[in-house]
């Protein structure tokens, strides 16, 4: 009895170490596309610092300020375009933003502000856009900014049971493809038919939940 409690504790400890280096890898995507949108920025290649910023604030990690800060950037970007005569480009950095939080939702929506914000500059901008190609008459530019901003206040925050579903899921599937390489296995090669069964069967119930929990979300 008393060599297994090793054994657990260690596969325990994989499972959570798979997890930490999941998120610290996350966590270096972010810093590193980060940097590459800083540089761009400094060479005035804001096509690609654009991109850059939008990749970044994608790679979520809770309470890091550089998903603010790329935010900021491409806000700046935003307005620098807007003076000089080119809302197509401004429209692309403000939903870079936009895009950006939404892409990383789940229990909550992160950014908010910052997507109310580009929701009143997006609907601004789309408007004009639309009088200067006669779309629309400039008497119509309020009614039109309504219809946008009704648009983007509509509700599609995901459900909350399902997004909980979602990452029950996504636990159990990397949980149990861990379990089963670990204890499925003899230490001589051969295979332990009921932990390798079982281990398959949760691996497949888990990634059925993940994947059906998502497309409800």
């Amino acid at each position: 009895m008393l060599d297994k409690k090793p054994k657990k504790s260690f596969y325990l400890f994989l499972v959570l170490a798979a997890f930490v280096l999941l998120a610290a890898r996350v966590a270096y995507e972010q810093a590193h596309h980060y940097r590459q949108a800083e540089a761009y920025s400094a060479a005035q290649n804001w096509k690609l610092a654009i991109r850059e910023y939008d990749t970044a604030i994608h790679f979520h990690v809770p309470f890091s300020p550089l998903m603010d800060k790329a935010a900021r950037r491409l806000w700046n970007i935003g307005q620098m375009y807007e003076t000089q005569g080119k809302p197509d480009w401004a429209l692309i950095a403000y939903s870079s933003i936009r895009s950006g939080f939404y892409g990383t939702r789940s229990f909550y929506t992160s950014g908010r502000s910052w997507i109310n914000k580009c929701d009143q500059k997006i609907a601004a901008l789309d408007t004009m856009m639309l009088i200067k190609e006669g779309g629309i008459k400039p008497e119509q530019a309020e009614s039109q900014k309504k219809k946008y901003m009704a648009i983007f206040g509509d509700n599609r925050t995901p459900s909350v049971l399902w997004s909980i579903l979602a990452e029950i899921g996504f636990l159990g599937w990397v949980g149990s493809a861990i379990a089963t390489i670990f204890l499925g296995f003899k230490k001589t090669g051969g295979l332990k038919p009921k932990p390798a069964l079982y281990g398959t069967l949760c691996f497949v119930f888990f990634a059925a939940i993940w994947a059906i929990s998502l497309l409800k979300a």
